[in-house]
């Protein structure tokens, strides 16, 4: 068993260092005997068993669809629209689903609403497309969706049991997700396999549709400046990047695979080891870590006033 590769950001203030994140770097070719929990991460994965079961009607989603299922979308007005056009398009009521009201990720979209008076809603939580899809996966079931959420549920268990295929082990944990939905725990080395498992499966094509859906709509799958939209946008290659909570982003190429798990669950720490690790390594440009330098190292007069290093 290999263990991870580590990145550390530090952070230093005035040249003295002020805090520090360390960074798991895990990739496909190596094995492992870590487990992790990869939250919104693994969406690129538990969308397929709605794919396949919408074959079985003959109904093709759009690539826009597919994307927005996917997501951990920003509550920018497009997200809204898109899930409002998509469960009129499925006829589902968007009431149902069950996660709670959050502030959109995206500020100048949170600052409006408060501004004109308006609360946030289940709508703009980052989940409410995979949310969205639950109450599709259901009706295509015929079955009651008024507790999809649960792991006895016959979505989440044709999921359980996607998952059990795809990852080829059937040591897989169940945790309750920030949206309510199970959160998967499972090892590092079965999800950075599964890729190559499903292209080699009967999930091929929904992967590849999935796979297209993020190059095509990075703006659906995070919004406006998030890290793994930036790093789709900014590639130099066709590739997949996927972030989670608690510091864990996903990337793959459909060859090379990597997980990037802060361990003191930092979003700032993963960020910036993930976009300096693929730029230094020749898979994207620039412009995703020198957007996530500037952030974090201006204060409010926007005066520079920390400095990173990656290393």
């Amino acid at each position: 068993m290999s263990k991870a590769n580590k990145l550390t950001v530090n952070l230093y203030r005035d040249g003295s260092l002020e805090s520090s994140h360390e960074i798991n770097v895990y990739t496909n070719n190596k094995q492992y005997k870590d487990y992790f929990f990869p939250r919104s991460s693994v969406k690129p994965m538990q969308v397929i068993p709605l794919l396949l079961e919408a074959s079985k009607h003959n109904i093709e989603f759009t690539s826009e669809e597919i994307a927005l299922f996917a997501a951990s979308h920003s509550g920018q007005d497009k997200h809204i629209n898109l899930l409002k056009k998509t469960a009129s398009k499925y006829q589902v009521n968007l009431e149902e689903i069950i996660c709670g009201p959050q502030r959109p990720f995206h500020d100048e979209t949170a600052d409006n609403l408060l501004i004109s008076g308006n609360k946030y809603s289940k709508l703009h939580n980052n989940c409410s497309g995979k949310h969205l899809s639950m109450l599709i996966f259901s009706k295509l079931l015929s079955v009651d969706s008024s507790n999809y959420y649960e792991l006895i549920h016959k979505t989440q268990e044709i999921t359980k049991q996607y998952f059990i295929e795809i990852f080829e082990n059937e040591d897989i944990g169940f945790g309750i997700d920030g949206c309510g939905l199970p959160a998967i725990n499972l090892n590092v080395t079965n999800f950075l396999n599964s890729i190559d498992f499903m292209q080699n499966s009967r999930s091929a094509e929904s992967w590849s549709k999935v796979f297209d859906a993020y190059i095509a709509h990075p703006e659906i799958i995070g919004g406006e400046n998030r890290t793994d939209t930036n790093i789709i946008i900014n590639s130099k290659r066709r590739l997949l990047a996927k972030s989670g909570a608690e510091g864990v982003l996903f990337v793959t190429d459909n060859s090379d695979s990597y997980i990037f798990n802060c361990s003191d669950g930092s979003k700032r720490g993963v960020d910036l080891a993930t976009s300096h690790f693929l730029y230094s390594n020749g898979w994207i440009d620039i412009k995703p870590y020198e957007y996530l330098d500037d952030i974090y190292t201006s204060n409010r007069q926007n005066t520079r006033a920390v400095e990173i290093e990656v290393v």
